[in-house]
């Protein structure tokens, strides 16, 4: 079952944002994609003000932590720590924009010698214990997106190591067929019991070029069709230019109209 549909907005432009969302009776996924507007202080002053309006404006809100240069995986120890305290601030923003979940990239880079591969998922495993173990505190949930992973493997061996459910899935369908050598379909159907989000653009299936859901190779009545009819309710968020988002919305409609026929 699809919930909440929200459109993607840099934590610095919801003020511009927020007429247009209203009009087109959308909610909000508040990016952080520098931690400069986060961490190292999380800077409740002014992300309060931030909450405070889409309150005002009865928009449904969720939140993308913040992913440049995050990496609970690397061989750097400082780097590790840093990405580690920034996504538990992440967290903590989501209690003031009530959102129920977090969406976070993993940093992995497939280009890694299999040793290599070995070392860093071994510490992204540690660090992403501890940081799901804190989005529990908070009431949660982490939707661990899928960017240039190539096939399912990464993800399945983490979801192994850490079966808590705080740590769901966030499918994104762009990734899934412009980065991955396998078919799109096979993240549907190895993790739908896991898929609580999903990111909706569409592209060329080269580039990940964020159009609109219809303008390009994504085969999204084929990737739906198994979550429609989910136990969990999935919430989704537009990956798109703003000036795309209704002509998004119209296409996710019909959609959800011919799978119910």
């Amino acid at each position: 079952m699809f919930g909440d549909r929200h459109v993607y907005c840099s934590v610095d432009q919801i003020a511009d944002a927020i007429p247009h969302l209203k009009e087109l009776e959308l909610g909000i996924e508040i990016v952080f994609d520098s931690t400069e507007t986060l961490w190292p202080q999380v800077r409740w002053e002014d992300l309060l003000e931030k909450a405070d309006s889409i309150r005002k404006a009865n928009l449904k809100a969720t939140v993308h932590g913040p992913f440049h240069g995050i990496n609970l995986g690397s061989r750097d120890s400082h780097i590790r720590e840093f990405s580690e305290a920034a996504l538990i601030a992440g967290i903590e923003t989501c209690v003031s924009f009530h959102s129920p979940l977090m969406v976070l990239h993993t940093g992995f880079i497939p280009q890694l010698a299999p040793k290599s591969r070995r070392k860093w998922l071994d510490s992204f495993i540690s660090g992403l214990e501890r940081v799901v173990e804190e989005a529990s505190k908070h009431k949660v949930l982490l939707a661990l997106e899928n960017t240039y992973e190539e096939d399912t493997e990464l993800f399945a061996e983490v979801f192994e190591s850490i079966p808590h459910p705080h740590l769901r899935m966030c499918l994104d369908t762009g990734h899934a067929t412009c980065f991955g050598k396998v078919e799109p379909l096979q993240w549907v159907e190895r993790f739908a019991d896991r898929i609580s989000h999903l990111h909706l653009s569409d592209n060329d299936g080269a580039a990940d070029l964020h159009q609109s859901l219809g303008a390009g190779r994504v085969e999204f009545q084929r990737l739906l069709k198994p979550l429609s009819d989910s136990a969990n309710t999935i919430t989704l968020t537009y990956e798109v230019a703003g000036s795309d988002v209704p002509e998004s919305e119209i296409y996710f409609r019909s959609i959800m109209k011919e799978l119910k026929q």
